[in-house]
């Protein structure tokens, strides 16, 4: 009879965390629709239109930045500050950490608004079950940090570890995508041949935008030129060199796509003003004591 007693207490505990799970979702929905309706706006979108969405999408890279930085800041002070020695303190300010954020930010939204434009439709679908996978993982992270990680940091560290695993999981999608299933055939041409005859540029109605894509699409290029030639010109002295940047690029280009999207994902629910508010020091307690 208890534990039947104790299994009915226990039944209202699905339902909310179905509710918490339905509300997670919701909230990370919000940068991939945003994404969605800015791919079929971009062409038409002027340049204030271009700098809203832009500001938004770096909003949401900030949060998560700044909630990582500085919990390695508070991490950094905490074990090797001595006593009441501000030395570390003013090196690690506060101001120029969230202005580095700010700018990593809008940097890491440009790269990812210029990918949105060149996605596929099977690109957008790896982008939703990366969302999903986020929804579950992140409080199962957390669960199991418990008694590993101070309380009042647990959360914060279940979704930094978040990113990486999203950052790992796109990243490696988006280089085998280029490498088996390119979206177009440079085989045989030069490097010279696809930057200036072969580009497929998609048009965004705001010039810097437009310019921004136009870097983008050239360095996708270059990547998907160098996995389709990289026997035939190994080596011939001027085109071996250019392989490099398109591995370069292949590796890189990729890399921040998935950063910027991942960090955007966890931005909407980052709570970085935690780290900002009272910093205990556990150097400070220990010398107290």
């Amino acid at each position: 009879m208890r534990s039947e007693q104790k299994g009915e207490a226990t039944m209202p505990r699905p339902s909310f965390m179905s509710y918490a799970v339905v509300m997670r979702l919701l909230t990370m929905l919000i940068v991939w629709l945003t994404l969605l309706v800015w791919v079929f706006n971009a062409n038409r979108a002027g340049c204030v239109a271009s700098a809203a969405v832009l500001a938004l999408i770096a909003g949401m890279i900030f949060i998560s930045g700044s909630e990582r930085s500085h919990l390695l800041r508070r991490a950094l002070l905490a074990e090797t500050r001595q006593g009441n020695g501000r030395l570390l303190a003013i090196v690690h300010n506060r101001v120029p950490v969230l202005l580095r954020d700010a700018v990593v930010a809008a940097l890491l939204a440009v790269v990812l608004l210029a990918s949105a434009l060149t996605f596929a439709a099977q690109q957008w679908s790896v982008l939703f079950a990366d969302l999903l996978l986020l929804t579950l993982l992140i409080p199962r992270l957390s669960r199991a940090l418990r008694g590993e990680v101070r309380a009042e940091y647990c959360h914060a560290v279940a979704r930094q570890w978040a990113v990486w695993i999203s950052v790992l999981l796109l990243w490696s999608e988006a280089a085998m995508s280029l490498a088996f299933y390119p979206p177009a055939d440079y085989i045989g041409m030069r490097w010279q041949e696809v930057v200036t005859y072969n580009l497929r540029v998609p048009d965004a109605g705001c010039a810097l935008v437009q310019t921004a894509v136009q870097i983008l699409v050239t360095g996708q290029a270059m990547a998907i030129w160098a996995i389709q030639n990289g026997i035939r010109f190994a080596h011939d002295p001027t085109q071996s060199t250019m392989l490099w940047v398109g591995y370069a690029t292949l590796a890189g280009f990729t890399f921040l796509t998935a950063l910027a999207y991942s960090r955007a994902l966890i931005g909407v629910m980052g709570r970085p003003w935690e780290m900002w508010r009272g910093e205990i020091w556990r150097g400070s307690r220990t010398t107290a004591g």
